[in-house]
């Protein structure tokens, strides 16, 4: 429909080169509605729907409108949510009767401004010392290789922190965890044959170290620790998806250890930090707060078993017969491999056609509960370091990439965090470095990004700096993690270039060039 105006306003906001011949080129005429909201038609063309399928064969016209809706609706939302609970109740306020709409938080625009207060009103003062850990790095990799040589794990670099942190008499306090934003090294390293002054460094080593014994980003290693075990999806070969995911032990009743881990999850939602904890929806759902469902969140942790239950309750009689005769019972199979009853003598207790509804639902409820006990350790050293109206303004997405950095580290993303220092962007060793990278996959960028900064994910700042030796050719790059400094040697092809810096991602780890291994 075409509207015709009798009078149009035009006010000239920016005018280049003083307004000396300047044209207009078109008119668009936006209602006040629109230009309020931020919101055109025009945005739901196909072009920019390629990202979302979804919504590709729905009407741009109801699409529009409905954009329309929800941008009001959280307009309302922002008007009233400081008065659902008051910022001075930070400490005991929940927004847990906003649980229907936690998806729609992320349009709020004062949402993020009631998180920030939350955490700066509940933050602690920066400790006068920083206190030491003395990790042995060799005894741990002995252990990684060979785990049930040390089965109360003390070698596992965890664990050495975990007891190193611990208050030396009873006038030591122990960490709170609730530092300011500022406060980037919460304790100070000192490993054993590596010569290193850790001065922020040594400290995301240790970190990313951790967080590679709780959940290995190596399929076929061992697991160093008991707290976490590989989730069933690992093991379907017919998926594509959480094939790399990891929940917790329902065997592990070390709940103070799961506590401290709970702990270091909210310091790094409060810092830059991140400890890289490979959970499936399933869990950060849980530890969020976030309802969860069977057909939809537990299928990212066996999804094979989703599958099975949802077999058993199709089959018709006959079917049921043949696939499982009388040889099953009301017993399931855990994420760990043990087989327990779903009911009171359920060993005993054939499954039949009649009862396998109430075998279906009873093994849901087994099996959606399985680990909760230590789920909630988790949440409760969560909850000590980050105030629960925070976890209730996060989704589960968000308090992921909070906890654990950017999982996706695309090139470009890297360059927004690199900065060049005595040497220029267009220099050929710069060139091949991106070239290298374009080539690197997403693991290999990862393990780059820890080569240089001690971080496995995004955001952390890369500074590019000449090799110290200029004139040596095709040499191994060097970096310092305490400054997140890569020392960019001369290469003879970009191919050359490729192979050092993969080589180092993957095999240059220890720190030994700060001090001398003989000195005290």
């Amino acid at each position: 429909m075409t509207e015709y105006f009798r009078i149009i306003e035009i006010r000239i906001k920016d005018c280049k080169d003083g307004g000396i011949d300047t044209r207009i080129h078109g008119i668009k005429i936006k209602s006040s509605t629109e230009q309020d909201m931020g919101l055109s038609q025009d945005l739901f063309c196909n072009k920019n729907l390629k990202r979302y399928p979804k919504l590709e064969n729905w009407d741009k016209e109801l699409l529009y409108r409905r954009a329309i809706a929800l941008q009001r609706f959280v307009t309302l939302l922002d008007s009233v949510l400081p008065y659902i609970v008051p910022q001075w109740q930070h400490s005991v306020g929940t927004f847990k009767c906003l649980e229907v709409v936690r998806q729609f938080f992320p349009l709020s625009k004062k949402r993020l401004y009631l998180i920030e207060t939350f955490l700066h009103e509940s933050e602690s003062s920066v400790p006068n010392i920083i206190p030491k850990v003395f990790v042995n790095r060799c005894t741990a990799a002995e252990h990684r290789a060979e785990p049930a040589v040390d089965p109360e794990c003390k070698q596992a670099i965890f664990t050495q922190i975990f007891e190193g942190l611990k208050p030396r008499d009873r006038f030591e306090k122990s960490l709170n965890y609730r530092w300011p934003l500022r406060h980037d090294q919460w304790w100070e390293c000192k490993f054993a044959l590596e010569c290193i002054i850790d001065q922020g460094g040594g400290f995301r080593d240790s970190l990313a170290d951790m967080a590679d014994e709780l959940c290995p980003t190596d399929e076929n290693a061992a697991m160093p620790l008991p707290f976490f075990i590989r989730a069933p999806n690992q093991f379907n070969v017919d998926l594509n998806v959480n094939r790399d995911v990891y929940v917790s032990n329902a065997c592990c009743k070390e709940f103070s250890k799961y506590e401290w881990i709970g702990k270091l999850m909210g310091a790094c939602l409060r810092s830059k930090e991140s400890l890289v904890l490979a959970f499936p929806s399933f869990v950060w759902k849980k530890l969020v707060g976030e309802p969860v469902s069977w057909l939809r969140d537990y299928v990212t942790v066996d999804s094979a078993e989703v599958k099975l239950m949802e077999n058993i309750e199709a089959m018709d009689e006959e079917a049921f017969s043949s696939y499982f005769g009388e040889e099953k019972t009301f017993m399931c199979t855990l994420c760990d491999g043990s087989d327990v009853p779903v009911k009171p003598c359920g060993a005993d207790l054939p499954l039949t056609y009649k009862n396998r509804p109430e075998y279906v639902e009873l093994v849901k409820e087994t099996k959606m509960h399985e680990f909760d006990k230590q789920l909630d350790a988790i949440r409760l050293g969560l909850l000590k370091v980050i105030p629960q109206a925070v976890l209730d303004l996060l989704t589960w997405q968000e308090l992921e990439k909070k906890v654990c950095g950017d999982p996706n580290i695309t090139v470009e993303a890297l360059r927004k965090q690199t900065i060049y220092e005595d040497v220029d962007s267009n220099d050929v060793r710069v060139s091949q470095l991106w070239a290298a990278l374009t080539n690197f996959t997403s693991e290999d960028r990862s393990r780059f990004l820890r080569f240089v900064t001690g971080r496995r994910r995004l955001p952390a700042p890369i500074y590019i700096c000449p090799d110290k030796g200029d004139e040596i050719v095709d040499s191994l790059p060097e970096s310092s993690t305490c400054s997140s400094t890569l020392y960019l040697p001369k290469y003879s092809s970009a191919k050359v270039a490729e192979e050092k810096l993969r080589y180092a991602a993957y095999n240059c780890i220890a720190i030994d060039t700060d001090t001398s291994p003989w000195d005290d």
